[in-house]
This record gives structure tokens, sequence and C-alpha cells, in this order.
């Protein structure tokens, strides 16, 4: 076999092991930061409305008109002081089975991902794109505040 050959399938070899490596890396600092709980919707909203508190001068980035139809409003208006955030904290809460799940995502670590932010939220990418810069750009706020009382709720903020 001619060098090149070899050289080449060893730097294929590489990146594969990389992205192995990358998404296990990933995937091991999800779940060890993923809290679920039991909560009611009092619990839930509770704890919402005390990281809503924090951020009560800012409107939300992405505001949710209609879900159904994806319909979406992004701002990607830079934060006021300048901050940059690095760190993206999920509270999401489902009536059906009244669990209650909080995580926290290292901005770097979604940096890697070919994904769009929003396709990691279960919104369809073809209606917008939002990058991690952009979140970065956003600074400390609420990017996503949606509730459906009764149903469930989804607060997502950066820090």
């Amino acid at each position: 076999m001619r060098t090149w050959v070899k050289v080449t399938l060893a730097g294929v070899a590489l990146v594969v092991v990389g992205f192995i490596a990358l998404a296990g890396t990933g995937t091991y600092y999800f779940l060890r930061h993923l809290e679920t709980a039991t909560a009611t919707e009092a619990d839930s909203t509770r704890d919402a409305d005390a990281i809503r508190a924090r951020f009560k001068s800012r409107p939300p980035m992405i505001e949710v008109v209609n879900l159904k139809d994806a319909d979406l409003r992004i701002q990607r208006v830079a934060h006021t002081e300048g901050r940059r955030a690095d760190t993206l904290h999920v509270l999401t809460w489902n009536a059906e089975d009244g669990e209650k799940l909080q995580t926290d995502v290292p901005l770097w670590l979604m940096r890697f991902s070919s994904l769009n932010v929003l396709s990691h939220l279960g919104i369809a990418p073809s209606k917008c794109r939002l990058t991690v810069e952009d979140l970065k750009r956003f600074g400390p706020g609420i990017v996503v505040d949606y509730r459906q009382p009764g149903r469930n709720q989804v607060l997502i903020w950066l820090e």
C-alpha cells in the first residue's frame, strides 16, 4: 500500500476517534449535570419565577408566537453591557409525568455541533438559524420562556 493511502487512512481514523471522544464527552457532561425530580406545577413555576426575576429587565431572545406553526421571533441584540454568556441552562416541567428536569451545557461544547441550536430545541431549523455565537453575544438572559398552563413549561436561559 502506498504511503499517502496509509497517511490518509490514519488521518480519517484519527478524526473519527476525535468525534467519538467529543460525543462521549458531551454525553457524559450532559448526563452528569442532569437533575430530574418529581414536582408539581406550582413548584416548577416558583423555580422558573425566581429565574425570570433575575432577568426581568430583558425580554427573551426567542418569542414563541405559535409553536405548531414554528412561528418564532428572534432578536439577535448584543447585551447592553457587553457581557457574554458561557453556559446554557434548561428547566422543563411536564404535567403528564409530573417530572421536572434541569440541566446545563457549556456553550463551548455546543460549538462542536454541526446542527444549529434550534434543532436541539426541537424547532425546525429551516425557519430560522441561531448560532452559538448569537447566544454568546446575547449574553446573560432568558432565551426561551414557553408555558402551557396545566401541560408543560420550558425555560432556557444563559449565564
